[in-house]
């Protein structure tokens, strides 16, 4: 049985209609460093052995790509883990190109990362704080927007997380100091949101917290020379 449903399982990624990092894993960890009575390494939460089902799972549905993917309701270190790792790569993206078009690139990527969560359950809250973020920074974009500066288009393979087609608006180079102020600020009042969501729970505490570091960690990309 187990071998029927992990061929079955690599035919669906074969295909492209879960994502591999979900495809293999198994779904619910009591939280970092609680696995097989081991600590947690690097600040990373281990990904436990592979399971299909989860009492946490809805039925996929599709994200910005297109694809389908599995979508989970409760606290789950596989969806907490991947969040981080979208952030991860949206810093070494926007990090590559000129101050003026970093803050637009941050903002759709955290308005991606928050279109991949359910509307519902404890992922529910952070797609609230982090759409709410993306739309500050937009709000940031065009109040110093640079009608003259070309759109930057990111060539192909810059941020393998992130496979739409896009383009990013510049804000006025005389303003980026200001603007990337207010982006910072943005930053950390999601940040600081995300902790103060816990409710007094452990369990969401520690996803919370992990995720609030993941999104504290873009402040790096709005430090202009």
């Amino acid at each position: 049985m187990r071998g029927t449903v992990k061929a079955t399982w690599a035919v669906i990624v074969s295909m492209g209609l879960v994502l591999p990092d979900l495809a293999f894993s198994q779904a619910a960890g009591p939280g970092p460093g609680n696995q097989g009575g081991q600590g947690n390494q690097g600040g990373q939460a281990p990904a436990p052995s592979a399971t299909t089902s989860d009492p946490g799972t809805q039925s996929s549905n599709a994200n910005p790509g297109g694809s389908p993917t599995i979508v989970y309701t409760n606290l789950n270190w596989l969806i907490t883990n991947r969040i981080s790792k979208d952030f991860n790569a949206a810093v070494t993206e926007c990090g590559r190109y000129d101050d003026v078009y970093r803050i637009d690139c941050l903002r759709q990527n955290m308005q991606r990362i928050a279109d991949q969560l359910p509307d519902d359950g404890d992922y529910g809250r952070v797609k609230r704080i982090l759409s709410n973020a993306a739309g500050k920074l937009g709000g940031i974009v065009s109040k110093y927007a640079d009608p003259a500066a070309p759109r930057l288009t990111p060539p192909a393979g810059a941020n393998p997380r992130f496979r739409l087609n896009r383009s990013y608006k510049a804000v006025r180079r005389d303003k980026v100091r200001q603007a990337m102020a207010e982006a910072a600020q943005v930053v950390q009042e999601a940040a600081t949101q995300l902790l103060r969501s816990s409710e007094n729970s452990s369990a969401r505490l520690a996803h919370y917290q992990s995720i609030s570091v993941a999104v504290g960690s873009t402040k790096v990309l709005l430090r202009s020379l």
